[in-house]
């Protein structure tokens, strides 16, 4: 089994002067940066939300539960029209991604095929979250690229709120906003990477950093249109996992940066990562 890791960092939107547009959208690949890109085969896949209501409600959007949060957050996607369609539910038969592999388990850290939670956890498989704050694991055929399932585990150790506009700090602690975090994640769940860490300058929810951008950008929505127009889906018969983890706690602000290497990059800011392995 290989790796490769990537990450995402909480970016202060001091003075930022936004880059000039461009489309630099990036799509995970089976093998680094070559191979095909990663794409379900079918015209949709159902997320199954457990993340539930938090202590204190109304949140600081007004919703009255996580669950809520992650269902607004898919239907974004939906709402920009590509041949691809999330069905957000509350609830079901909850099948550990992290438990004994068996039949069902496609890939060792994923659970059954077409089975995608989202859920509070304190470690995703065993591994420590660090500085992250959640991670999405896309199980694929390894050969065509074809999407197996995608669980998103979220960081129950941080702070959480769900709100619009600027990163919030309270007592030097970073608040993060679930809505923003799995609006990201759920670009992973379709097959996106960050461009910014591709050398690529673009407004994008799909950055590597977490920032004051809290809606999909013009540059996620081509990202999507490029992963399912009217194509046909591929095909193939070998299986790989990829990891993307996003977000992370440390409550310190950073300014731009160029994109560092490594399992933890941009330590000391809120990151995330993402790890491709094949299994056999």
């Amino acid at each position: 089994m290989s790796s490769r890791p990537r990450g995402l960092a909480l970016l202060a939107l001091l003075a930022l002067v936004p880059p000039a547009p461009a489309s630099a959208f990036v799509c995970l690949r089976t093998q680094g940066d070559s191979g095909p890109c990663l794409r379900w085969v079918q015209g949709g896949a159902v997320l199954k939300s457990f993340l539930g209501v938090p202590p204190n409600v109304p949140l600081i959007n007004g919703t009255l539960s996580w669950d809520q949060n992650a269902i607004n957050a898919a239907n974004d996607w939906n709402a920009v029209g590509i041949a691809f369609h999330l069905d957000p539910r509350v609830g079901g038969d909850f099948f550990d991604p992290c438990g004994p592999r068996g039949a069902g388990h496609v890939c060792h850290n994923t659970g059954p095929a077409g089975d995608n939670p989202i859920h509070f956890v304190d470690s995703a498989c065993g591994g420590g979250f660090g500085d992250i704050v959640a991670a999405t694991t896309n199980c694929f055929d390894a050969a065509s690229g074809a999407m197996l399932n995608a669980p998103v585990f979220v960081n129950r150790n941080v702070d959480w709120n769900a709100y619009d506009g600027p990163i919030r700090v309270v007592n030097t602690r970073v608040v993060h906003d679930l809505r923003r975090v799995i609006l990201h994640e759920f670009g992973h769940v379709l097959g996106l990477d960050h461009p910014d860490e591709n050398d690529q300058a673009v407004v994008a929810i799909m950055n590597s950093r977490e920032s004051s951008v809290d809606r999909l950008q013009a540059d996620d929505v081509s990202g999507g249109f490029s992963l399912y127009p009217n194509a046909p889906a591929p095909s193939g018969t070998n299986t790989g996992c990829q990891l993307v983890a996003d977000v992370a706690t440390r409550a310190w602000w950073v300014l731009i940066v160029p994109p560092l290497l490594g399992v933890m990059r941009r330590r000391g800011s809120p990151n995330r990562r993402a790890t491709r392995s094949r299994l056999p």
